[in-house]
C-alpha cells in the first residue's frame, strides 16, 4: 500500500472527515485507495456526507480517468454529498483536474470550516427540496 486514509465519523452531523495521504500512480493504487473508503463506508451501513483533507493526496495524470470513474462509483454507492479542502496547490490541481475529467463537482475549499459550511448548505438545499 502506498498511502493511508484516516477516518473520523461525526454521527450527529452524519459527516465523515478524512485525511487522504496517498500518491496514486497506478490502477492498483486507485483500487487500494478506494478499498479503504469502501471498508469504512460498509461499516457505517448508511450514506454519509464526506469532507476530505487532500493536502497529502496526489493523483498522477496518467491514472486520473480511472481514479475519477472509481470515485464516481464510490460516491454513488455511499455518499450523500462531499467537499474537499486543502492549501497544497499541487493536490488541489490534481483533484480538480480529475474531478473535471469525469464531470464530478469540484468542491475544493481553503479551510475545513469552509468545507463544513458547504456541506451544511447542501443539507439545507436537500431539505428544501422535500
Amino acid at each position: 500500500m502506498s498511502g493511508s486514509v484516516t477516518f473520523e465519523y461525526d454521527a450527529e452531523k452524519n459527516i465523515v472527515f478524512t485525511e487522504d495521504n496517498w500518491e496514486i500512480k497506478t490502477r492498483e493504487d486507485v483500487d487500494a485507495f478506494f478499498v479503504e473508503y469502501q471498508k469504512f463506508f460498509k461499516g457505517l451501513n448508511k450514506k454519509v456526507y464526506v469532507i476530505s483533507h487532500i493536502d497529502g493526496l496526489l493523483v498522477r495524470a496518467k491514472i486520473a480517468g480511472y481514479y475519477g470513474e472509481t470515485a464516481r462509483t464510490t460516491i454513488g454507492n455511499y455518499v450523500l454529498g462531499f467537499a474537499r479542502w486543502g492549501t497544497d496547490d499541487w493536490a488541489r490541481m490534481t483533484v480538480r483536474t480529475t474531478s473535471l475529467k469525469v464531470k464530478l463537482t469540484v468542491n475544493i475549499y481553503d479551510t475545513r470550516e469552509e468545507a463544513i459550511h458547504a456541506i451544511e448548505e447542501m443539507k439545507k438545499a436537500e431539505e428544501e427540496e422535500f
